[in-house]
């Protein structure tokens, strides 16, 4: 990451992951999963897990910290990897075992 507002980003992302971590009670299982969306496919994440966190960033810089994630939680980068385009403005952050 080049600029350091996205590094404070990217920080303040973190604390608030790893917040939820505790308040959701995650277990050793349950990581988080990082999906660089639409505003569209973020509702539709919204709809199906919970919790959902999320941060809007410009397209230009969400592969960057898309990557600074996938390092954070030991995640393979071409799990989550998905073509980054102008729409993508969020990266959403969601656990797969936690459905609503």
């Amino acid at each position: 990451m080049a600029s350091k507002e996205i590094t404070q980003q990217a920080k303040g992302f973190l604390y608030e992951l790893n917040d939820a971590r505790h308040e959701y009670s995650f277990g050793s299982t349950d990581q988080w999963t990082f999906n660089p969306s639409t505003a569209k496919e973020k509702l539709a994440l919204e709809a199906r897990f919970y919790p959902v966190l999320f941060t809007k960033c410009d397209p230009a810089d969400l592969a960057d910290l898309t990557c600074f994630f996938n390092k954070e939680e030991n995640d393979s980068p071409e799990k989550n990897s998905k073509v980054i385009s102008k729409d993508r403005i969020y990266l959403v952050a969601y656990c797969s075992n936690k459905l609503k």
